[in-house]
């Protein structure tokens, strides 16, 4: 018997294929919207400014294809794929996928295994949607035959893909259909504008907006009331010193007192001499980290960056100043850790354009320790212990390492690990208590292997100072357990909101040091202080930094705190505090031809 294919179950009726060829691309868009929220959370024209390109790529595949059929199967499974991986990434990280993620496909894949994403009746649903969708999509009935209209007609809808494209950034457009343009919060803005809408329109954002009233004169008036200062302490008795960028890493305490079994952070907690304890405020939350050691390496604030953007992987693409780069000069020998792949936010090569003389990557720990198929912090540690020990006598040594014991993906059971903090509150325990459980477990892990590093370099005679903090708190997942427990939404309380980006920083010395507490500061402020603890003179750019500190002690891409403690959305401050340093953030970042390269460093 003849074995049966498409062809023998082909629609006949033009009427049935052209409305099919019509409601498809629609219920397409509708499952899209589905995975995340609700089709009809968009207004009329923006539903139709997203079926738009809908539209335009099944006209190509169609063309591409030669047919229909084939166009139309390709079409529907790659939004699907698409639509899945945004879900993935939501799920991950809480925010959508943007389009300078692609440049992070190597990094995601690499952590992909440590995650579980949570399959639910609706995802169910929506994926057997797409695939009812492709199948009824193999039987329509219209083919596109001659080579050179398929090429023809493939290259205009590749034309009409860009003009969209850039229209989506046009202001007349984002006005007339009522498009979303607060980048504030991004799954807001793709829920109001929608997936594809929020996606293509994010693309205007691949490069930094030059500030309004930018010019080289402009920087040279504000960087000419501040000269970089000379280090007057000797060489030999500067201290070495040792930066630990956790991953992860949050007292989740910030939201209020939990129940919990035993103290997470009993060592921390209890550091009194010679110690600065406090909050530091960051940018990114449940991922991006590479953003979080930006802000802290180079003093520039993310504040000033498109949402969601990646500056490693976007615009670090020459030497540009930073901490490393003044240390160096000033003879310390400067070394980047991380103990998983080189390639993980491009740093690899990212770190000799900062300045470091040395990088060591996974491959360089010599079978270590290992917590949930991460490396532990206490094996990390270790390895900054091991370059102290071989530097030479005269040598001072400048250490940096982002750690990975603390990497997401709690809810996966990994090897013999298990939580030993408990919640001892009646929550239900389920998947999601338990990974917060996991998650306060690894903090009491960092805390432990952190104890031990202080306690080695207590015994030593050069003098040293380690500075910890964190990159960013968990994913929702995690913190939503905690707030649920005190009974508290991030989504109608701002005061909640902004203490999802707060982590812990602990600034420790094994001599005498100026100990005056500073209990709120953000990353782009916490590499100036730290150099001021240490005894070495500010650059230029720091000073600045500093007395800009004393009118907005925090400054994120989330909020800006006042001098008060009142902490509010960075669109509601006109300073012109603000608007210099936007200007001299562009400049270092941005401005290869005018750059004040003297002034950064």
């Amino acid at each position: 018997m003849k074995r049966k294919n498409w062809k023998h179950f082909k629609i006949k009726s033009k009427l049935l294929n052209t409305v099919l060829i019509l409601v498809i691309p629609v219920l397409v868009l509708c499952l899209m919207e589905g995975y995340t929220h609700v089709p009809w959370d968009l207004t009329p024209p923006i539903f139709l400014l997203n079926l738009i390109c809908y539209g335009l790529v099944y006209a190509f595949s169609t063309f591409a294809f030669g047919s229909v059929s084939g166009g139309y199967t390709f079409a529907t499974l790659l939004f699907m794929c698409g639509g899945l991986a945004n879900y993935c990434v939501v799920a991950f990280r809480s925010s959508p996928i943007v389009p300078w993620d692609i440049y992070s496909i190597r990094t995601a894949v690499s952590v992909a295994d440590n995650y579980n994403v949570e399959i639910t009746g609706k995802l169910i649903g929506i994926v057997l949607g797409f695939i009812a969708l492709a199948a009824v999509s193999r039987v329509l009935n219209v083919k596109v035959r001659k080579i050179r209209t398929r090429m023809a007609g493939a290259l205009v809808m590749v034309l009409c893909l860009f003009g969209y494209t850039k229209e989506m950034g046009n202001d007349t457009v984002i006005e007339a259909a009522g498009l979303d343009t607060t980048l504030f919060t991004p799954n807001v803005l793709y829920r109001n504008n929608g997936l594809v809408g929020g996606f293509v329109g994010n693309i205007r954002f691949m490069k930094v907006e030059k500030p309004e009233g930018y010019s080289d004169t402009a920087v040279k008036e504000i960087a000419q009331n501040y000269i970089t200062e000379e280090t007057e302490t000797k060489k030999k008795d500067l201290p070495n010193i040792i930066v630990i960028m956790n991953e992860a890493f949050s007292d989740l305490s910030v939201f209020g007192d939990f129940s919990v079994s035993e103290d997470y952070m009993p060592f921390i907690h209890s550091l009194d001499q010679n110690v600065l304890k406090g909050h530091a405020y960051v940018s990114v939350k449940g991922g991006n980290t590479a953003n979080s050691e930006f802000e802290f390496l180079t003093g520039d604030s993310m504040a000033f960056m498109p949402t969601g953007s990646v500056p490693y992987q976007q615009y670090v693409k020459s030497e540009i100043p930073s901490l490393a780069s003044r240390l160096g000069e000033l003879g310390y020998t400067t070394a980047a850790i991380h103990p998983y792949y080189g390639s993980g936010w491009c740093r690899n090569i990212v770190y000799p354009l900062l300045g470091f003389d040395q990088m060591l990557f996974k491959d360089d720990f010599a079978a270590p320790k290992k917590i949930r198929n991460y490396i532990s912090d206490e094996a990390a540690f270790q390895k900054i212990i091991e370059l102290y020990e071989e530097k030479g006598a005269d040598e001072k040594l400048f250490t940096f390492e982002v750690t990975m014991q603390n990497h997401g993906g709690y809810s996966k059971d990994v090897g013999d690990f298990n939580e030993s903090i408990y919640l001892t509150d009646e929550m239900s325990q389920g998947t999601q208590v338990r990974a917060a459980e996991k998650y306060l477990t690894l903090m009491k892990e960092s805390d432990q292997a952190f104890k031990e590093l202080v306690e080695y370099f207590e015994k030593q005679q050069e003098p040293t100072i380690i500075l910890m903090f964190g990159d960013h708190q968990p994913s929702d997942y995690i913190t939503n357990v905690i707030l649920r427990e005190l009974g508290l939404d991030r989504d109608t309380d701002d005061d909640v909101y902004y203490n999802n980006y707060i982590v812990p920083y602990i600034m420790w010395s094994n001599y005498d040091m100026d100990t005056t507490q500073v209990e709120n500061i953000s990353l782009n402020y916490l590499g100036g202080m730290l150099m001021e603890k240490a005894g070495i003179g500010l650059t230029g750019y720091q000073q600045f930094l500093k007395e800009m500190q004393k009118e907005f002690p925090a400054i994120t891409a989330n909020m800006i705190m006042n001098a008060d403690g009142s902490r509010v959305a960075e669109k509601d401050v006109q300073s012109e505090w603000i608007e210099n340093y936007h200007k001299l953030v562009y400049n270092h970042l941005c401005d290869k031809k005018d750059k004040l390269t003297q002034f950064y460093e």
